[in-house]
């Protein structure tokens, strides 16, 4: 088996198309594994309906993912079979020629174990609301986080993983409600570079239901932003400039990621009630990730 689809399912809403776009796939080499995270909607039915031997169905004696997404994403792992994974979603969509344009990739970069195809980013009545740049079709770790930090646009969905080498790595990186865990994974699996499709292969989602456009528990969310600034200090090397373009690497990844951090939490802390701004900066104030002038340039800027 070269592929494994794995999608954790709570929410019936769009599950009947996302499905639907994963089993129309131009290549056919996959197994599709539906792990229904004890919801209390009919997601059974909903996958029953479909009749392919290529869909596997489970469901959680408990929920998970409610206390612990990113558990739950690795509990689904467990019974995935094949070389290649995708974290899919129950409210995103694939392309027809998303594992066959994954596959051609493959094979002309079998060392690397992350690749990523392009989004557009969609609303809930699938308009699109962005377009993903075109980059490189391979990038080295290094030239990958710069883009990440400048303004790529992700969601775990676009990704496929090597599968033990995910495992190996002790699988998806977990913070709270998995904000910045598909950054962080990423980042993990990049060490061979990242292969990128040329076109847009996923529709990427932005509804009411979405966690990633959810305003509530934005101290989990700010809690998350300052352990993956943390994570990222841990596990990014400094860049050693050798040449022109490793020293402007090194300038927009090392020395950058100080702002980076500080423009990510500002952006959270944006029309925020003060009550809630005054609990974020609170937690912010006690993170030693950070020097106490960046801690006093979000708390004066946010308050202004």
């Amino acid at each position: 088996m070269k592929f494994s689809f794995i999608l954790p399912a709570w929410k019936g809403r769009y599950l009947r198309e996302a499905i639907q776009s994963i089993l129309n796939q131009s290549y056919s080499n996959f197994e599709l594994i539906v792990v229904d995270d004890c919801s209390p909607e009919a997601l059974e039915k909903i996958v029953g309906a479909f009749h392919d031997p290529r869909i596997e169905y489970h469901r959680n004696e408990h929920n998970i993912g409610g206390h612990d997404l990113v558990a739950q994403w690795n509990h689904c792992l467990q019974y995935a079979h094949g070389d290649y994974v995708i974290l899919a979603t129950d409210d995103d969509l694939y392309e027809p020629k998303f594992l066959e344009e994954m596959s051609q990739l493959i094979d002309t970069y079998p060392a690397v174990e992350l690749l990523r195809a392009r989004i557009l980013q969609v609303n809930a009545d699938n308009h699109i609301m962005g377009i993903d740049r075109c980059y490189k079709e391979h990038l080295t770790k290094d030239e990958f986080v710069y883009h990440m930090l400048h303004g790529m646009k992700g969601g775990i969905p676009q990704y496929v993983f090597k599968r033990q080498a995910l495992i190996d790595k002790g699988g998806f990186v977990n913070f709270p409600k998995a904000w910045a865990s598909d950054d962080a994974t990423a980042i993990m699996m990049a060490e061979h570079g990242v292969a990128n499709t040329q076109e847009h292969l996923v529709r990427f989602r932005w509804s009411d239901i979405n966690i990633s456009s959810d305003k509530r528990n934005i101290l989990e969310k700010v809690h998350a932003r300052l352990l993956f600034y943390h994570w990222l200090r841990q596990n990014l090397l400094p860049i050693k400039p050798v040449n022109e373009a490793t020293a402007f690497l090194h300038n927009n990844i090392d020395d950058f990621l100080p702002i980076y951090n500080k423009v990510t939490l500002l952006a959270h802390l944006a029309w925020l009630p003060l009550l809630q701004k005054l609990q974020c900066l609170r937690m912010i104030a006690q993170c030693d990730d950070m020097t106490s002038r960046d801690r006093l340039s979000v708390i004066v800027r946010s308050l202004l």
